[in-house]
């Protein structure tokens, strides 16, 4: 295992991934709790990380590892239901795109699509 230099406190320990001492992934995930509730109960109020550190009076630095860590997504301006929309959106265009390939492939091939792909690669089977 490799020695690390932890990248929030400096302190050298080992580690298997990751360059965050057990030390700090411990105090931050006790950080977590608080500035998710945080953010849930002001949902309409734009944040960057130097003004929550300052709100919940949080080291910047945490608040920043928890972003980079991905605990805190950068953009917290989409609501549930623009990502349902999103969602159906998507499986609208998808099931579009099967439905052309679907014709393309029906109008390559003919209209009937009997037989298999075996039969179409190697023949009849004689017997």
């Amino acid at each position: 295992m490799p020695l690390l230099s932890c990248k929030l406190c400096g302190k050298l320990f080992t580690s298997a991934g990751g360059r965050t001492c057990p030390a700090c992934l411990e105090r931050l995930d006790g950080l977590y709790p608080r500035l998710r509730e945080f953010l849930r109960d002001n949902p309409k109020v734009d944040f960057n990380v130097e003004s929550l550190s300052e709100t919940l009076e949080m080291d910047i630095r945490d608040v920043q590892a928890l972003v980079d860590m991905g605990y805190l997504d950068r953009n917290l301006d989409k609501s549930g239901e623009s990502v349902d929309a999103d969602r159906q959106k998507l499986a609208k265009e998808f099931e579009q795109s099967l439905k052309q390939m679907k014709d393309s492939v029906a109008q390559r091939d003919g209209a009937q699509h009997t037989a298999s792909y075996g039969q179409q690669r190697y023949g009849e089977k004689k017997r």
